[in-house]
């Protein structure tokens, strides 16, 4: 890093020297990354929510090896409308799909209504309908595969016969359907609004068109690095939409910073290659200080063992990397070509005189705050706070049908499966050992007296209320037992992404059995993941405010101000939270939004907070380069404040509107953890860039003063070679 900087010191840099060289390069990497991004999406996976090391995983691999059956994940249901399913025109559709999925490889046929001596319990209370229970094989990734083509195959609607699929392997395919399809649409609204945002922030359109121009090698860029990835290990496919909107960010933060700060160098009566080199010798090291940040930030997500996790951290490190590349190579190079001409067709005259920043608007509320700083501290604080109340009984879960909308079809079939049905299995818990000792009928009539167990079925026969109330079927041994291994299936009441799920998991898991068990099933996976996350955040978290405290300090040289920001984006992050709760746990909004309120998705805060956390100290370098840059000058804390805010205000709150809108453009979408994401990082960005940036810093620094920038002598010494404004 530094010694980044010290090239950009240096007037000879390659911008400078061969602009048209820089410019060349840069469109060959946007066509031969443009050209390999186009095959990323055929190289990424969907799912890794999932450790792999956890118990409820290690279930569901014995189930897969010992068992001829296991636990179902798609229900396809058969209905008419107008005749019951003994009729011959439904039980001949019934049977046909039954003689497909026998054929199909990778795909077992669990139980079906439509088997020669099929289950009674298969056939919906009104008659007209018949389930039947399917497990699709393999990882995440092949099972959404599979399931799309079995749906594409077998799915229809034919007058009032209708073949409908549901379950948790069809949840996923329409959740990634829709999310697919909410993408296009988004964009179709977000990308215009943007441009036109561009246009005025930047004031005009040779000027806007620099930010799409990084952003594009951004995303092109980041685009390629995920299909590298993808072809050596497994990557999500969702952290695609991480850079597209990260990349556009951040091509927009860090173009506008230094676009401003080049025509403030020429207002100032700079010219050519000496306006440039200011502007890198300033806004450039900026730029790299910022980067620097987030790419630490983003890189905890490393730490995680879900590949889901790990890969918004690849898409985060390449799209900064490039960024910044982009931001100090071909825009320096870009500038240094178009000179006066970056003003071309532009809003109003360009600026001649060297602005007064104290006296603008952002400045006038840096001094508004500063009058009365723990008056507005307090009050903004008070406020952050009770938007963060609702954390305290927060509900994490595993996105299942409710987050999808009313009318989809996984969803229609699943409630039917619950509220039609006597059975369902695909609620069930299952216990499964490769050693089994001991006695099994004993350890199933224990299981059967916990409270939400319905029944459990076992090679030792079936129990309810501890109490054996049907033997061993002959006919089902291979259903349970497999040499030493077997199985005990626990029907259930709850709902398997829930927390009478977890409880019910955790009760199951207490029960003494006298040998090694491994549980799985829906409400087994939950616990584990929830468990993952919470051995490894604790790390995650305190590896991001190590490295924030670090990068920070070597950044302005004083002990208070890392710490100040760790704490402020800590308070600005759980007031994000908690209204998240508050809408999409609670309810609050769900008509407005049009969504059902759920637990929300267990791997969504995490995410959530750490690029609402990385764009936050991205605006905190931005203040803090320009408020030190003036203390530095005046040794006036007031002034430096109210100039360095009226600086850098006007950037921030640009640059978080164009992100904001680009954020915020989820909202139309019809998965509702996808409008949480959108909607919390629009609204994360929005409060820190007004109520922290704006408020906050500025009571703070008018509450310290000097102290504000102090630090031991050796410790100034050691950051002094690389501070912002060096």
């Amino acid at each position: 890093m530094t010694a980044l900087m010290e090239r950009q010191d240096k007037k000879a840099s390659l911008p400078l020297r061969r602009p048209w060289t820089v410019i060349v390069i840069s469109l060959l990497f946007l066509l031969l990354t443009g050209a390999v991004s186009g095959d990323t999406l055929k190289v990424l996976k969907n799912g890794g929510f999932d450790d792999t090391r956890s118990d409820s995983v290690r279930a569901t691999k014995l189930l897969e090896e010992k068992f001829s059956s296991s636990q179902p994940n798609l229900l396809i249901l058969v209905r008419d409308t107008t005749v019951e399913v003994a009729d011959p025109k439904v039980a001949q559709a019934g049977r046909d799909l039954v003689t497909t999925l026998e054929a199909e490889k990778g795909v077992k046929l669990v139980a079906s209504y439509f088997q020669i001596d099929g289950d009674p319990e298969l056939k919906s209370a009104d008659g007209h309908a018949g389930l039947t229970l399917v497990r699709v094989e393999g990882d995440e990734d092949t099972v959404l595969k599979t399931t799309r083509r079995l749906h594409d195959a077998l799915s229809r609607v034919d007058g009032t016969l209708s073949v409908k699929f549901g379950g948790i392997a069809q949840v996923n395919a329409d959740i990634e359907k829709q999310t697919n399809d909410d993408l296009v649409l988004s964009e179709a609204v977000a990308l215009p609004l943007t441009l036109i945002l561009l246009f005025f922030v930047f004031r005009g359109l040779i000027a806007a068109l620099l930010p799409l121009f990084v952003g594009l090698l951004s995303i092109t860029g980041g685009m390629s690095v995920l299909y590298a990835l993808g072809k050596v290990t497994d990557v999500s496919v969702f952290a695609v939409n991480l850079i597209t909107a990260l990349g556009l960010g951040l091509a927009v933060d860090y173009s506008l910073l230094i676009v401003s700060r080049y025509r403030e160098e020429r207002s100032r009566g700079l010219v050519g290659a000496a306006a440039v080199t200011a502007t890198l010798r300033t806004a450039g090291r900026t730029v790299v200080f910022s980067a620097a940040i987030v790419a630490a930030v983003m890189a905890t997500l490393l730490v995680f063992d879900q590949y889901f996790l790990r890969s918004f951290a690849y898409a985060g490190l390449a799209v900064v990397a490039i960024t910044v590349l982009g931001a100090l190579l071909p825009l320096p190079a870009a500038l240094m070509l178009l000179g006066h001409r970056v003003d071309k067709w532009s809003i109003g005259k360009p600026r001649t005189e060297p602005a007064v920043p104290e006296n603008g608007l952002w400045g006038r509320i840096a001094g508004l705050t500063m009058r009365a700083p723990w008056v507005f501290g307090i009050l903004v604080i008070g406020l952050l706070v009770l938007f963060a109340a609702p954390i305290r009984h927060i509900q994490l879960g595993v996105p299942d049908e409710r987050v999808l909308p009313k009318g989809s079809e996984s969803r229609v079939v699943l409630e039917a499966s619950r509220t039609q049905f006597s059975t369902n299995d695909s609620s069930a818990i299952s216990v499964v050992s490769d050693q089994w000792s001991g006695d099994l009928g004993d350890y199933a009539a224990r299981l059967s007296r916990i409270p939400h167990v319905t029944a459990v079925n076992s090679a030792a026969g079936r129990y309810e209320n501890g109490t054996q109330v049907a033997p061993p079927v002959p006919e089902l041994a291979a259903a349970f037992t497999h040499g030493d291994a077997t199985r005990i299936q626990i029907l259930n009441d709850v709902v398997s992404y829930s927390d009478d799920g977890k409880r019910l998991v955790k009760a199951v898991r207490a029960e003494p059995a006298g040998t090694r068990v491994h549980v799985g099933g829906l409400s087994a996976q939950l616990v584990d993941i929830v468990d993952s996350l919470d051995r490894k955040l604790p790390l995650a978290i305190g590896l991001a405010a190590l490295l924030t405290l670090l990068l920070l300090f070597l950044a302005t040289g004083s002990i208070l101000l890392p710490i100040k920001a760790v704490a402020f984006n800590a308070l600005g992050l759980g007031s994000i939270l908690g209204a998240m709760v508050w809408v999409f746990q609670d309810g609050h909004l769900a008509r407005q939004l049009d969504f059902t309120a759920s637990p929300v998705a267990v791997t969504i805060p995490v995410l959530l907070c750490c690029v609402a956390y990385a764009l936050s100290m991205d605006y905190e370098v931005f203040v803090l380069s320009r408020i030190k840059e003036s203390y530095a000058a005046t040794n006036d804390p007031r002034l430096s404040v109210r100039r360095g805010l009226g600086g850098s205000g006007p950037i921030i709150s640009a640059a978080a509107a164009i992100l904001a809108v680009s954020f915020f453009s989820t909202a139309i979408s019809g998965v509702s953890l996808a409008k949480l994401f959108g909607i919390g990082t629009g609204l994360a960005v929005i409060i820190d860039a007004i109520l922290i940036r704006g408020v906050l810093v500025p009571a703070f620094l008018r509450i310290f003063g000097h102290s504000a920038w102090w630090a031991p002598g050796w410790l100034r010494r050691l950051s002094s070679r690389v501070e912002l404004n060096h």
